[in-house]
């Protein structure tokens, strides 16, 4: 607020802030369908959900466990 004065009196002016846009809608329903996500969502609805509400991201990293069996990696492990 900014006060305007003359000789006589002050007016006090104020201006009111632009309410806040509203949020863009999601690009994806993340709770549907999220029983089967594995295989029932498109890569794109994956990568959306799992960066936007956590859900839906594949783990990284290793898919195999190199210390399990070490042991017996010869007998034990398969050629892929």
């Amino acid at each position: 607020c900014s006060p305007t004065c003359t000789h006589f009196y002050c007016r006090l002016t104020c201006t009111r802030p632009s309410p806040p846009s509203p949020s863009p809608a999601p690009q994806f329903d993340c709770n549907a369908g999220y029983a089967k996500w594995q295989s029932g969502w498109s890569p794109q609805k994956k990568a959306w959900c799992c960066e936007h509400v956590g859900k839906g991201c594949t783990p990284s990293g290793d898919p195999y466990d190199c210390d399990a069996g070490y042991a017996n990696w010869q007998a034990g492990w398969s050629a892929q």
